[in-house]
């Protein structure tokens, strides 16, 4: 087990409180190790099984493309300012396809050059700013771009599910895996 300077472990399945072994195994098969945030997550099974739940039913069963879902989930992470996330999400929307400038302008905060992925950044900010009390005319401006009530819903599984994992980032200070040293990245003041 290794530990950040600021005291919180980076469990290994073999190490890990009995009730996240089974869970870390799982994404040890999955992605070939386990990432720095989810052996720091099994100290409490309840929140690595609630990120690893939500993960899967965002990107298995959401309604988003494969493109859309990454980009959203990088979008979460970078206007949160979570470091270690947005590596992640840049590695995994570059892998899905999603193009270098428009993985430049998620993490930058700038314009997407769709406009259907720009009305789902503006949506998701617009969210987030909001903590979910938004206007009728943001959510009708969403629909307008072609998305659909099931896009809301599930955007808000997404920010479930990255609310975990930014904030499990912010307190735990959590070190970056090599495997996201490529898209090293820290927000801008």
């Amino acid at each position: 087990m290794t530990k950040p300077s600021n005291g919180f472990q980076i469990h290994t399945p073999e190490d890990a409180p009995e009730e996240s072994r089974e869970t870390l195994n799982n994404i040890a098969q999955a992605y070939g190790f386990v990432p720095n945030i989810l052996g720091i997550a099994a100290e409490s099974p309840a929140a690595l099984k609630a990120y690893a739940t939500l993960n899967s039913l965002f990107k298995e069963q959401g309604s988003f493309s494969k493109t859309e879902s990454e980009i959203v989930l990088l979008l979460i992470s970078a206007y949160h300012g979570c470091g270690y996330c947005v590596a992640v999400h840049s590695t995994g929307a570059e892998r899905s396809g999603v193009d270098a400038d428009t993985v430049e302008a998620l993490r930058q905060g700038k314009e997407l050059p769709d406009p259907k992925l720009q009305a789902l950044a503006v949506f998701t900010r617009r969210m987030i700013d909001t903590r979910g009390w938004l206007e009728e005319s943001d959510i009708q401006a969403f629909l307008d771009a072609g998305y659909s009530r099931r896009h809301i819903l599930d955007l808000i599984t997404a920010l479930a599910m990255k609310t975990i994992s930014n904030y499990t980032n912010h307190i735990a200070d959590t070190p970056l895996d090599d495997a996201f040293s490529k898209k090293a990245w820290q927000k801008a003041s």
